[in-house]
């Protein structure tokens, strides 16, 4: 069986984190040369058109999953939000201050099957945040009637990674420091069946959600971007 070029540098790189593992094993948390992460104060209520929708209820998790959620992450934040024309956005932020092998963030194309949802499509794409590109995927997903979009990115340390080839290399180049990273997964979805146009509003939110947090925080959610 012939393996791609990806796979073969995946394949070597792995192999050389765990010939190096000795020598190079991290001691330190890159959390702990950086603030607290507070989401919830980090995180605005409000913000453009939008504002938060309190008293909402967001997707039932099941007990055995929440308690691997609450041994994964740090800290957790869901939120709903509505704009003036009643359109609905959830949010989900996920932090993890430990990101080694065995407490990794849990991608939503794990959760959302793990809670019954049926994923139908997946594509990589560009979010344009403050104007920089942002590497992203969305998913469709659906439970009954019940059809979701989802939009989400993971920020591992300074860097976004678009793919498992990349985050290994961003964990690599920290653990040359003796440093473990800490990583952040944003999620925004909504309950839409059309899929173009939930997509198009949830880019939007995105946008205005990181232009609107402090610029000291931004790069915790959106890596160490030029001009953000």
């Amino acid at each position: 069986m012939r393996l791609s070029i990806k796979k073969w540098l995946l394949l070597a790189l792995m192999l050389l984190s765990a010939g190096l593992g000795a020598t190079l094993r991290p001691t330190r948390f890159l959390a702990d040369e950086l603030p607290t992460v507070d989401l919830n104060a980090m995180v605005p209520t409000a913000f453009g058109d939008w504002h938060e929708l309190p008293g909402t209820v967001m997707q039932i998790i099941d007990p055995q999953q929440q308690e691997t959620l609450e041994r994964i992450y740090t800290e957790t934040l869901s939120r709903t939000y509505v704009n003036g024309q009643g359109y609905r956005i959830m949010l989900s932020i996920a932090y993890g201050k430990n990101q080694n092998k065995g407490l990794e963030l849990h991608s939503p194309e794990v959760c959302y099957p793990a809670q019954g949802f049926t994923l139908t499509d997946r594509e990589k794409t560009t979010l344009r945040i403050l104007g920089q590109p942002i590497p992203s995927t969305r998913i469709q997903t659906h439970m009954g009637q019940r059809y979701e979009p989802v939009t989400f990115w993971t920020a591992i340390g300074d860097t976004v990674t678009s793919g498992t080839l990349q985050k290994r290399g961003v964990e690599f180049q920290y653990a040359m420091s003796r440093r473990i990273p800490d990583g952040f997964l944003v999620r925004v979805s909504s309950i839409d069946r059309d899929t173009d146009k939930a997509y198009d509003i949830q880019a939007q939110f995105a946008n205005a959600l990181i232009a609107a947090i402090q610029p000291e925080h931004r790069h915790r959610f959106v890596g160490d971007l030029q001009h953000l």
